[in-house]
């Protein structure tokens, strides 16, 4: 049995979702309220992607389920998650074929090392836990019912920093790693010009920033919300992106980014959209949860300027992108990709709303999942009691006494 190739997700009664049916794009955004199912509805991607990898990576860990489907669920989902699936209620589809969740939560019987590669890297939500104090923790230090997703993506940032980087305390800027293009803007926007190193003069590896100008570096915990929460999202770019002339990493074909906008101001947000374009150039199909009306901003503007013929000095000039460096390249292939958008709505259906029209007759759609539609009430507040003065100065009886006596006078 050979691991599918994923284009279409589709949900039934899981947990908070009550119908979802995602096909995927090159790259795929979902958008809605919180709790309800775009982390249930990724994570299960992924297990649909790795389930061998991922009950590979449990046993190397000496995490031995014993067959019992619901702590497989717990320990995957996140500890008490086991209840989002009821069996005989709940359903699951892939590429339009019914799967069953509880096979998934045991290994297969293929001893293929196709199927036990990873296809899917997950950088999630809370990567910030990932560097506790600017310092990287395994797959092990998690406690059983920790989802998976953070203790995997941690392990790599453990291997990342102790092996790969462990003779080179330089970690951003580097020359071999991400092009000219995209170092300028995160050191920019991201870092203002700081350098990211791994300081071992305690005898333990920790990230610091080095300031121009200071005597000594900036522990994890004085740096921005935005720094920490960017970091060790850009050493998932670097575990994605190897130098040299390899395009992408081992078998990995999909990347999924939970919120990337955390802590972020609308350039910083811009700069990680740029990464994303990095990674689908490399071929890569990405799929990312958002809360930023920014985010669907731009990618409403790729569209627009596909249909309308851009070329990919528009697209520089919406990134504010510069030429060299790669920035040709990179918006050239933005230009040649396909974008979905998926609204996961409070009521437990998932809607698509990838046209992302303003003049849509839904308001789902118009109002971009909910996240333009605020901003819209916001001017509407304002403008109300901006005009309200004036309403009351046409109605005030001062006003009407006024208008009566000067009629009055008049006819006297």
């Amino acid at each position: 049995m050979s691991v599918p190739k994923i284009r279409k997700l589709s949900m039934r009664n899981f947990g908070p979702i009550k119908q979802a049916d995602v096909e995927f794009g090159d790259l795929t955004v979902v958008v809605g309220p919180q709790a309800t199912g775009k982390s249930i509805f990724l994570q299960t991607l992924k297990l649909m992607a790795d389930r061998d990898n991922i009950h590979g990576t449990f046993g190397k860990h000496s995490v031995d389920f014993k067959g019992h489907t619901d702590a497989f669920l717990d320990g995957y989902f996140g500890n008490g998650m086991s209840s989002v699936w009821k069996a005989g209620h709940s359903e699951l589809g892939l590429n339009g074929k019914s799967a069953d969740l509880l096979t998934y939560a045991k290994p297969s019987r293929s001893r293929s090392d196709e199927n036990h590669q990873e296809h899917l890297f997950f950088i999630p939500a809370q990567r910030v836990v990932s560097l506790p104090h600017g310092q990287s923790q395994t797959f092990g230090a998690y406690r059983f019912g920790d989802p998976y997703a953070l203790r995997a993506f941690s392990d790599v940032v453990h291997h990342l920093l102790q092996n790969e980087f462990g003779a080179e305390p330089g970690l951003f800027p580097k020359k071999n790693r991400l092009t000219e293009a995209l170092r300028k803007p995160i050191s920019k926007h991201l870092f203002g010009g700081a350098k990211l190193i791994v300081d071992d003069k305690e005898y333990t590896k920790r990230l610091v920033l080095n300031v121009s100008g200071g005597a000594t570096g900036l522990p994890y915990l004085a740096w921005s919300a935005g720094q920490r929460e960017f970091t060790p999202l850009l050493l998932g770019m670097y575990w994605l992106c190897p130098p040299g002339n390899t395009s992408r990493r081992e078998k990995l074909e999909w990347v999924v980014i939970e919120e990337l906008e955390m802590g972020l101001h609308p350039q910083g947000i811009n700069t990680v959209l740029l990464l994303v374009l990095e990674l689908l150039s490399r071929g890569y199909k990405v799929v990312i949860s958002t809360h930023s009306p920014h985010v669907l901003d731009m990618v409403w503007a790729l569209q627009v300027l596909k249909k309308n013929k851009g070329d990919e000095a528009d697209v520089r000039e919406l990134f504010d992108l510069n030429v060299s460096g790669g920035g040709r390249g990179l918006a050239q292939s933005a230009l040649k990709k396909d974008y979905r958008v998926y609204y996961f709505k409070r009521d437990g259906e998932v809607q698509d709303i990838s046209n992302l029209d303003p003049g849509a007759a839904s308001i789902d759609e118009a109002g971009w999942g909910g996240l333009s539609e605020f901003s819209g009430k916001v001017g509407e507040v304002v403008s109300k009691v901006v005009s309200r003065p004036k309403r009351k100065a046409r109605r005030s009886p001062a006003s009407e006494g006024s208008k009566t006596k000067s009629s009055t006078e008049v006819v006297v």
